[in-house]
């Protein structure tokens, strides 16, 4: 793996924390001002988290429609929270999380689709795949 492949490594697994950081605060945030859990919420949100994670794990390995997917839905993702927040009566402070994930679906969307580090890795990871078959 030479330096640019490794650089596109560590970017995507980066990159991948931050959304699943984001999955689990927003899983974190509904949840905690209600006095009691909703079950078929939290059911709804840990198989989103769980599916999210697969998503990122097939995008890792270089499945080309999985990145094209994420790259949709981090798309709308970003479209749904900029809505909100000039929909909204929310404070500036209460709309951070919704600037920390336009920051970091945005970042992913470019990762995914224009980085060079990204291209270089991915191209790794499917010598490395169509060696190992």
């Amino acid at each position: 793996m030479n330096y640019l492949e490794k650089k596109g490594q560590r970017r995507t697994l980066s990159i991948f924390a931050a959304i699943l950081l984001v999955n689990l605060s927003t899983i974190y945030l509904y949840h905690s001002p209600r006095p009691e859990i909703d079950i078929q919420k939290l059911v709804s949100q840990i198989i989103r988290f769980f599916m999210t994670a697969g998503l990122l794990y097939l995008v890792y390995i270089g499945k080309n429609w999985a990145r094209i997917l994420s790259i949709i839905l981090f798309a709308i993702a970003v479209i749904l929270a900029l809505f909100f927040i000039f929909s909204s009566n929310f404070t500036p402070v209460q709309e951070i999380p919704f600037y920390v994930m336009i920051f970091i679906y945005s970042d992913a969307i470019y990762h995914f689709g224009f980085s060079e580090n990204f291209k270089a890795f991915i191209g790794y990871q499917k010598r490395f795949n169509n060696e190992n078959k």
